[in-house]
């Protein structure tokens, strides 16, 4: 093992581990609130007066500092995989704050997922592109964000059961993908005022608090917060290498093979999500009966 790998591997899994106890922490502190409508300012108002809310946003930050130093020594393709475990991390962490062992479907499901993510992260190895969007990309990019994001929305109002959490899950991982394809573009411009011309960072300043109170909005929406976090942290990367295929030149391994097996990758990943989907839901239904407040419980 390299030098920069020792340095990398452990940094990406403390970050995993960060991100995946604030959402612990962010869960239990959407339920000590009331009830929200999807994108409604509010909630992060009541948020903010919960000691463990801000307790998940110093977490946050400190995985997002792990995130950092992981990928300065290593490769996306070997950090990524390693993040993914956040998933993980939550359901164990939840399961210790909740004194029972972890749900073993719950768990199954989540490592479904997550092994076919890491494989198409693995198979696709997205590269290349251009340095920045076009100005051509704002319109296009922003009416494609708001309408995925105006369904997801009124899909959860129709939705009745704990899968409501799953569309504003969805647009969530969407506002995120966004905002690393902004980020990725904006990393190539001085720190001056061609980077304050540009419309790209008032786009970030629009997409990324979106994307964090529809983050607070799916919690808030779900018993079991795994289905939720397990769907972003998908997404999210998904989301991340649409963007730069298609607004930053960026590619993947498109020969016979590497299709076939990054589409072999997509259905485990698939099946993964559909398996969290219905034990969550099974969970769920057996915590509202007995009254028993959010966590990842097991039989």
């Amino acid at each position: 093992m390299t030098g920069d790998v020792l340095v990398a591997v452990p940094a990406a899994v403390g970050a995993a581990a960060c991100f995946g106890t604030a959402g612990v922490l962010q869960h239990h502190a959407t339920h000590e609130t009331r009830q929200r409508r999807p994108l409604e300012p509010g909630l992060l108002v009541d948020l903010v007066r919960i000691g463990i809310f801000r307790w998940s946003i110093v977490l946050g930050a400190l995985g997002f500092g792990l995130q950092v130093l992981a990928l300065l020594f290593g490769a996306l393709i070997l950090v990524q995989p390693l993040l993914v475990t956040g998933v993980l991390f939550y359901l164990l962490v939840a399961s210790a704050v909740a004194h029972r062992r972890p749900d073993r479907r719950l768990m199954l499901g989540a490592v479904v997922a997550l092994a076919g993510l890491s494989a198409f992260l693995l198979v696709a190895r997205p590269s290349g592109g251009a340095d920045s969007f076009e100005s051509a990309a704002a319109l296009p990019l922003g009416v494609g964000l708001v309408a995925v994001v105006a369904s997801c929305a009124l899909a959860a109002v129709w939705i009745r059961h704990e899968l409501r959490s799953l569309p504003l899950a969805v647009a969530t991982a969407v506002c995120y993908g966004v905002t690393a394809g902004l980020v990725r573009s904006l990393t190539s411009l001085p720190f001056d005022t061609g980077l304050l011309a540009h419309w790209g960072l008032y786009a970030l300043l629009v997409v990324g608090p979106t994307g964090f109170l529809l983050n607070q909005n799916a919690y808030q929406s779900g018993t079991v917060g795994s289905l939720s976090l397990a769907t972003i942290t998908v997404g999210d990367p998904l989301v991340a290498i649409g963007v730069g295929i298609a607004w930053l030149g960026e590619s993947v391994h498109s020969d016979q093979w590497s299709i076939l097996g990054e589409v072999l990758a997509l259905a485990v990943m698939a099946t993964g999500v559909i398996l969290l989907a219905r034990r969550a839901h099974e969970v769920a239904e057996r915590l509202q009966a007995t009254g028993r407040l959010p966590e990842e419980s097991s039989r």
